[in-house]
C-alpha cells in the first residue's frame, strides 16, 4: 500500500493543475492581503464607528475563507476526478491488480495518496488566510482549540469532496466525474444560501420553511456548504460579538449534533460503497 500511496501522491503533485492552483493561490493571497489592509486602515480612521468597521472587515475576512474553500474544492475536482477512472482508461490499473493485492487496498491507497496531497494544500491555504486576517484585519481572539476545530472542518470539506469524487470515479469517466461533482457542489452552495435566506425571513414569510427544507436536503446530498458555514460560525464568533450573524458567508442556522454525526457517517459510508463498487467492477 505504501508504494501506491507514494505513487499517487507524486502523480497529483506533478499535475499541471496543481502548479496553476499554486500560482493562482499566490496571486489571490497577495491581492486579498492588499485589499484587507487598505479596507482595515480606512475603516479604522472612522472614529465612533469602530463596531461597524469591525463588522465590515470581518465580512471581508470571511470572504477570504470562502474563496479559499472554493479553490480547494476545484483542486480536488480537477486533480482527482480521474483518481480511479484514468487508471482504468490508461490500463495502468491492470499492472497493479494482477499482483496479489486486494482491490480494496488499491482503492484505499489511491484515496490516501490524494488525501495527503489535498490536506497539505488546504492546510497551507487555511493558515495563510488565518494569518493574514489576524495580522492585517481586526483580530478576533480565539482559544487554540477553536482555531484547530475550524481547521479540521476546513479539511473535512476537502475530505467529503474527495470521497464523492472517488466514488463517481469508479463508475464514470474522468470528464463525467468532474462534471457531476461540480454540479453537486454548486447545488450544495445554492441550497445553503437558500437555507440561510429561509432562516432570515422566518418571522415574516411563509416561504421560509420551504427554503429551509431545500437547504437541509442539499446538505444531506452533499454537506460541503453546511460544513463550511459551521466553520465560519466558529472562526467569526468571539466572547463579545458574534460576527457570523451579519456575515452572508457564515450561517444563521445552527447544526444539530445529528448533522455533525452525519458528516462522518457520510464519508465512511460512501467510501465503503466505493470499495464495494470497484471490487465488483469488470476491468477487462
Amino acid at each position: 500500500m505504501a508504494a501506491i500511496i507514494r505513487y499517487s501522491f507524486k502523480e497529483f503533485v506533478r499535475k499541471k493543475i496543481f502548479l496553476i492552483t499554486i500560482l493562482m493561490s499566490a496571486a489571490f493571497l497577495f491581492l486579498y492581503s492588499w485589499g484587507l489592509k487598505e479596507i482595515a486602515e480606512n475603516l479604522k480612521q472612522q472614529r465612533g464607528m469602530m463596531t461597524f468597521a469591525m463588522q465590515q472587515v470581518t465580512v471581508f475576512s470571511s470572504l477570504g475563507f470562502y474563496f479559499s474553500h472554493l479553490m480547494v474544492a476545484f483542486l480536488v475536482v480537477f486533480a482527482t476526478s480521474g483518481i480511479i477512472s484514468s487508471e482504468i482508461e490508461n490500463y495502468n490499473v491492470h499492472t497493479i491488480i494482477v499482483r496479489p493485492i486486494p482491490r480494496w487496498k488499491y482503492v484505499l491507497s489511491r484515496y490516501l495518496g490524494a488525501l495527503i496531497f489535498i490536506t497539505l494544500y488546504s492546510t497551507a491555504i487555511f493558515f495563510s488566510i488565518y494569518t493574514i486576517n489576524k495580522t492585517l484585519g481586526f483580530s478576533i481572539e480565539h482559544p487554540i482549540s477553536q482555531v484547530v476545530l475550524g481547521w479540521l472542518l476546513f479539511e473535512l470539506i476537502a475530505i467529503v469532496l474527495l470521497t464523492v469524487t472517488t466514488f463517481f470515479s469508479t463508475s464514470f469517466s474522468t470528464l463525467a466525474t468532474g462534471i457531476l461533482v461540480v454540479l453537486l457542489f454548486g447545488f450544495a452552495m445554492i441550497g445553503g444560501f437558500l437555507e440561510q435566506i429561509g432562516y432570515a425571513i422566518a418571522d415574516f414569510s411563509q416561504a421560509s420553511t420551504t427554503l429551509q427544507t431545500i437547504g437541509i436536503v442539499s446538505s444531506l446530498i452533499l454537506p460541503t456548504d453546511n460544513i463550511y458555514r459551521e466553520m465560519a460560525n466558529i472562526l467569526f464568533k468571539s466572547n463579545l460579538i458574534d460576527f457570523s450573524t451579519i456575515d452572508p458567508f457564515a450561517g444563521i442556522s445552527k447544526n444539530s449534533i445529528y448533522m455533525r454525526i452525519y458528516w462522518f457517517l457520510y464519508v465512511f459510508a460512501l467510501m465503503y460503497l466505493t470499495i464495494k463498487r470497484f471490487d465488483k467492477k469488470d476491468l477487462t
